[in-house]
Formats: structure tokens, C-alpha cells, sequence
């Protein structure tokens, strides 16, 4: 399969479709080449766990019943005030984004949005397990302020803002059943493809109310009491 990975991985750094996917991957197949395609796009190590495909609209397309995940970039951190180049065909999610123990046992919660990218070379090849072996659209992802896990969420609602016109609102619970399902799932999902966890594992959930084009514009996303944070696409 490395061929394949490396093919893989030369398109998601150049954000170019995907290559030709052979026939007939199962989804662990998919979970196998992702570690070999995640390695060679990071060197420099994962920062945590994405799950994707969270809505039953989108896993009804792929043809599932649950969620998928992928492994985020170190690289692809950022931080509030970050200016991003335009990327055609990028998209950004609004989600929440998690702190775990090794235990898998969450730790803090804070504001994080996702920018993913993937494009297939023909519409045959959009499957869950060639998705998954593309990392599942992993490309970026920006992070606010963590802050100690509680409870409940069930009174954050986002509201994601470009050039101070409002294009998403949806309440942080809305992704996996909640914040404190979202963990347990992605967690033992993690453990049956063989996914590390070390402490500090930041996991993203997915995403809340609508994934929006990343085009040229100031942003800015506001989480309540979770804070808020922005950043530009220049024209």
C-alpha cells in the first residue's frame, strides 16, 4: 500500500484530489494506510484525534452508521489571530475541542475550528474507508483558550461570524450526542483501530450546525463563556 499512501499524502500537502483508490478497501484497510499516510504528511507527530462524518445526513452519502477519524497535523495548529492563505474548496467546521488523559478520561474544553480539505479524483472513489485513508479531511485546526471540563454544555451556543455577518449558529452539544458522548465515543473508537493516546490528547468532535467555504474574509468565532477567537483569509 505504500505507493498508494505516498500518492495520498503528496495530494493532501499540495491540496490536489485524491489519487485513484483501488477496489474493494475495507475500513481497517482505510484505518492502516491513514497511520502510513498521517506519518508521511507529519513528521513531527499527531496533536490529537478528529472525528468526522458526524451528521447522519453525511453517513448516510458514505453509506455508514457512525462517525469516522482521522489524526491532526501538529503542524496544523494555530492560534487566534492567524492569517490563512485561500484554498479553494477548503471548508471550516465550528466544533469543540477536548483535552484527554491517557486514561481517555477528559481533562478541559475550549473553542476549536476545523479547516479540512479533500477532493476526490472521481465521485466512485468518495467511500468511508478511502476517506478514512485520506485522514478523513484533516488539514488544520485552530484552538482557543482550554478550560476545566464540566458537566454540562447544554447552554453554549456557537456563533461563527465572517466579516461580522453571522453564517453559523448551533448549540456545542449538537456533535456525537455532546461533548461528554463525544469523548467516550471517539475513545473507544480510537482504541479498536489502534490509535495512541497520550496525555494531553486534544479531540475534536465534529461539526456544530453548518460547514461553511473558507473564503477570503475576517472571521471570528464566539463560544460564550468558552471565549472566542479570529482569524483572516486575506483576497
Amino acid at each position: 500500500m505504500s505507493i498508494l499512501a505516498e500518492q495520498i499524502a503528496e495530494a493532501i500537502r499540495t491540496h490536489q484530489p485524491l489519487p485513484a483508490f483501488p477496489e474493494g478497501l475495507s475500513l481497517t484497510n482505510g484505518y492502516e494506510i491513514q497511520l502510513e499516510v498521517a506519518n508521511l504528511v507529519a513528521p513531527g507527530g499527531f496533536a490529537g484525534i478528529k472525528a468526522g462524518i458526524t451528521s447522519k445526513q453525511l453517513q448516510a452519502i458514505f453509506g455508514i452508521d457512525h462517525a469516522l477519524l482521522g489524526r491532526l497535523y501538529r503542524h496544523g495548529h494555530l492560534k487566534s489571530g492567524a492569517i490563512l492563505p485561500f484554498i479553494e474548496k477548503q471548508l471550516i467546521e465550528c466544533e469543540i475541542g477536548i483535552t484527554v488523559d491517557t486514561d481517555g478520561q477528559p481533562v478541559s474544553a475550549g473553542v476549536a475550528l476545523e479547516f479540512a480539505f479533500a477532493a476526490f479524483s472521481s465521485p466512485s472513489d468518495a467511500t468511508a474507508p478511502n476517506l478514512t485513508a485520506g485522514n478523513v479531511a484533516a488539514d488544520k485546526f485552530l484552538t482557543g483558550e482550554q478550560h476545566p471540563w464540566r458537566k454540562s454544555y447544554d447552554d453554549i451556543i456557537i456563533r461563527f461570524y465572517r466579516n461580522d455577518a453571522l453564517i453559523n449558529e448551533a448549540p456545542i452539544t449538537e456533535s456525537l450526542g455532546g461533548p461528554a458522548n463525544a469523548v467516550q465515543w471517539i475513545v473507544q473508537e480510537a482504541k479498536r483501530f489502534n490509535f495512541e493516546i497520550p496525555d494531553s490528547t486534544l479531540l475534536m468532535t465534529g461539526a456544530c450546525g453548518q460547514v461553511v467555504a473558507a473564503l477570503p474574509g475576517t472571521y471570528r468565532a464566539d463560544y460564550g463563556d468558552l471565549g472566542e477567537v479570529n482569524f483572516t483569509i486575506p483576497e
